[in-house]
């Protein structure tokens, strides 16, 4: 009986090991345009095309499954499960939904290790524009259109790192790729302008410059995450009750003020972790008193 667990329990590792792992802590605030993830450092462009996944409808970019589909897919496009993991995997809305997968490959401290993993780019075309280049490949997978693109995230030598979108491609598409090609130049544009990791949002539409100013937050003490991160997320309360995302920031684990540059208004501010659970809330009227008017 002894040996029999034994066994079952190597299995049960083995396939861990073999299975695609997701790069730890990802998001998406949902009224932004990027999947975020902190753990490396790096913001993908999605435009509004994703939500946080909705598990009823099935749609929005999720961070924790695989359908087996999804993993046939990108093991035939020539994913290791030891050289990458997955940021994110989802379908987009919209009348003109398709599906998209990201991955990145690993990185490590010693140049040349990663870059033995990386998967080949033999037979893919390369999209140039003004703001940057990526490598691209039309294929199919089970009768669907893929569009396979790999974008550079940093190109130090030896210590490569890609980002790559694979879209699975509705059938209505056909041959036009104008909505996957915007994005992925978007991104490429992104990374070669030395990329900086900003993790945030401001909206700021004041009918004029005596209606702006600073507005400093501080978190209560019973509520600072002093081991996590945490966002900090700003909506504007409109008359019909309805909020619109203004602001949010990443928090650094401890942190526990700040200030954000915003119109008069009602706002609720939500602290929240990355999963979007509420750790704290709290209404807040902005008006003359509490802006600190920029003199310039």
């Amino acid at each position: 009986m002894k040996i029999l667990v034994i066994l079952f329990t190597v299995i049960v590792l083995i396939s861990c090991r073999s299975s695609y792992q997701f790069t730890p802590k990802g998001f998406i605030v949902e009224g932004d345009e990027y999947f975020v993830n902190v753990d490396r450092n790096m913001s993908v462009y999605v435009g509004n095309h994703f939500l946080n996944y909705d598990k009823k409808k099935k749609i929005g970019l999720q961070t924790g499954h695989l359908s087996k589909s999804d993993k046939q897919l990108i093991q035939k496009l020539g994913y290791s499960t030891s050289g990458y993991t997955v940021l994110f995997s989802g379908q987009s809305t919209g009348d003109s939904t398709f599906r998209l997968i990201s991955l990145i490959n690993n990185k490590t401290s010693e140049r040349f290790k990663n870059t033995k993993n990386l998967i080949s780019k033999d037979g893919f075309s390369i999209k140039r524009t003004e703001e940057g280049k990526y490598y691209y490949q039309i294929t199919t997978f089970k009768r669907r259109k893929i569009y396979h693109a790999i974008i550079p995230f940093k190109q130090e030598l030896g210590k490569e790192e890609y980002v790559s979108l694979i879209y699975i491609i509705p059938d209505r598409y056909n041959d036009h790729f104008d909505q996957i090609e915007d994005l992925a130049i978007s991104n490429a544009a992104m990374y070669s302008q030395h990329y900086i990791f900003t993790p945030s949002r401001t909206e700021i539409l004041c009918p004029d410059d005596s209606s702006r100013g600073h507005f400093d937050y501080k978190i209560p003490t019973d509520f600072i995450q002093r081991e996590n991160y945490t966002l900090m997320k700003g909506f504007l309360q409109n008359g019909d009750a309805a909020t619109k995302l203004i602001i949010y920031r990443l928090l650094q684990p401890g942190q526990s003020y700040g200030s954000f540059v915003v119109c008069k208004g009602i706002y609720q501010l939500e602290l929240t972790d990355l999963q979007h659970r509420v750790i704290w809330r709290k209404e807040v009227v902005v008006n003359d008193d509490h802006l600190d008017h920029d003199k310039h």
